[in-house]
């Protein structure tokens, strides 16, 4: 049986990759935190699909990618499309559907680490 998409398929995956190829420890360290949040968003999403999410955990989602990013590096990079992209989001009081929220924090994610995106076949 094939595996269902999950809810942040491409955070996780950008996660995942800082964890394993960080070359600083507290970032590994950041990237697991992240990645753990990201397993209680699965897992909500799984039970209850996208309403089975907290929006405390999505807020929790959008605080530990500031640290794992960096509040410095962020505000050095704040003109690039994907920084302004994830600042927009975190002054929004309402949660950004799971689709969206993932693209923008794995876009980040892929920007602050240097990760390259796969071509497509």
């Amino acid at each position: 049986m094939g595996r269902l998409p999950g809810a942040m398929p491409k955070t996780i995956s950008a996660a995942d990759h800082v964890r394993r190829c960080a070359q600083e420890p507290d970032a590994r360290r950041k990237a697991v935190d992240l990645l753990q949040v990201l397993a209680a968003v699965e897992c909500g999403f799984t039970v209850g699909g996208p309403d089975g999410v907290a929006p405390g955990l999505l807020r929790d989602l959008i605080i530990i990618t500031t640290r794992l990013a960096s509040p410095a590096w962020l505000e050095a990079t704040a003109e690039t499309p994907a920084v302004a992209s994830f600042t927009a989001l975190t002054a929004t009081q309402q949660p950004s559907p799971l689709p969206e929220l993932d693209r923008i924090l794995a876009s980040l994610l892929r920007s602050r680490f240097a990760i390259r995106v796969p071509a497509a076949a």
